[in-house]
């Protein structure tokens, strides 16, 4: 294989290949061998029909069914062979060959930007420091009984923190019903704070089991579903049973409920001020990584090639079976991907230059911990790239932060 590099742009490269005759004839003539094996034609037992038959009737399709296939592998050796390293599949844009000749093509595509990251080790970002406070706590604790509470069905008319057990019919203007649009027991918990409509709740307030009533209400102002914000519904509503909630005592036994390791009311408490308190640092390091992300992006300008964010995004819709073809990337979309994509590089370009690596013994020891975590073996981890790379970004966010100017912020 011969290969010649044309530079066509900062990250554009041309790439002419000729491949030699010997090695596509040998390809042909095996596949040329193998549908002999398989074919059938009158006056030949099956797998006699001699050879020049076979490519006299069928060695063009054939022919063109091998280079089919060789290219994608032709492809990759020659962009290794010339040092290239595409930043997304490169293109056919010319194809020549004849039988018994050579194989020419030529391939247009980007080469993966090679950045020399610059200015990482004076960067500056700003930790938060958070205070676990009583309230915090309180508020979970609630939380949890709120989770934990009992209900029994009562002969009475709905009050305030009930649950009304109820079917409910979507209604158009006119009162009439929308048909498809019903919605059988459904449970709704009167003075629930993420209620899609406290209007809704408080037009139900005094129903009592088997009676009906037509509300009209508006959807909250505030919610994500902007196909519902703001928007005035109709529904019919038919009580099954409403129910009494029954929030559990804040004492020891309710802590011992939650689990064999809380003793006491206080162990609870202990372990959700744990809980919020890593929580609270795994944001803070999340945002003193982006700052310092977003500092050595603006520090080390420089172009993406387009055909590399288009794969990203690409690879991205395909790992979620939801990649069409014909979709057109919005601009947040393409956006995000060119930081990642820089963010990767960047990172990278840090890793070699500071000579960052991680030993086995620093990975057997993180594997073990994430194994831990996830009650897995940490034989299952052993070989896991994707986990090798999260450690060497972690070394190298380290000795980001350590030669950093950090100010903290309590928040």
């Amino acid at each position: 294989m011969k290969t010649q590099v044309t530079e066509k742009g900062q990250w554009a490269r041309e790439l002419a290949v000729e491949v030699e005759a010997a090695r596509i004839d040998a390809a042909v003539n095996k596949a040329l061998r193998r549908y002999q094996k398989r074919l059938e034609i009158p006056g030949f037992r099956k797998g006699k029909v001699p050879l020049r038959i076979v490519e006299a009737r069928f060695g063009s399709s054939i022919r063109g069914e091998v280079l089919g296939d060789l290219l994608p592998s032709l492809l990759e050796e020659a962009a290794r062979e010339a040092g290239l390293r595409p930043a997304a599949p490169p293109k056919i844009s010319q194809l020549d060959h004849e039988p018994g000749g050579s194989l020419t093509f030529t391939a247009e595509l980007d080469v993966w930007p090679e950045i020399n990251a610059e200015h990482y080790e004076n960067l500056s970002a700003t930790r938060m420091v958070h205070e676990v406070a009583d309230e915090e706590i309180g508020e979970h604790l609630e939380e949890l009984r709120r989770r934990h509470a009992t209900e029994r069905v009562v002969e009475r008319p709905l009050a305030n923190g009930d649950v009304l057990v109820a079917d409910l019919q979507r209604l158009d203007e006119s009162g009439l019903p929308v048909i498809g649009d019903k919605y059988e027991k459904r449970h709704i918990l009167i003075g629930d704070e993420n209620a899609l409509s406290p209007e809704f709740e408080e037009a139900l307030v005094g129903m009592s089991a088997g009676a009906e009533r037509k509300v009209r209400f508006a959807y909250r102002e505030d919610l994500p579903n902007e196909q519902l914000a703001g928007q005035i519904a109709h529904f019919a509503v038919a009580a099954h049973e409403v129910r009494e909630r029954t929030l559990p005592e804040l004492d020891d036994e309710f802590a011992k409920d939650l689990g064999e390791q809380f003793q006491t009311l206080s162990d609870l408490r202990q372990h959700l001020s744990e809980q919020i308190q890593q929580r609270w640092e795994y944001m803070a390091q999340q945002r003193l990584r982006s700052e310092l992300i977003n500092q050595l992006i603006v520090k080390n300008d420089f172009e993406l090639p387009e055909s590399m964010v288009d794969n990203y995004l690409d690879s991205l819709e395909r790992e979620q079976a939801d990649h069409d073809q014909d979709r057109d990337h919005s601009d947040e979309e393409r956006a995000q991907a060119t930081r990642q994509l820089k963010s990767y590089i960047l990172l990278e370009s840090v890793r070699q230059q500071a000579g960052v690596e991680v030993t086995d013994e620093e990975f057997a020891q993180f594997a073990a911990e994430r194994a831990e975590r996830a009650s897995v073996q940490p034989s299952d981890l052993q070989n896991s790239e994707e986990l090798r790379r999260e450690l060497e970004d972690q070394k190298v966010f380290d000795l980001l932060i350590a030669k950093a100017e950090i100010k903290e912020e309590k928040v």
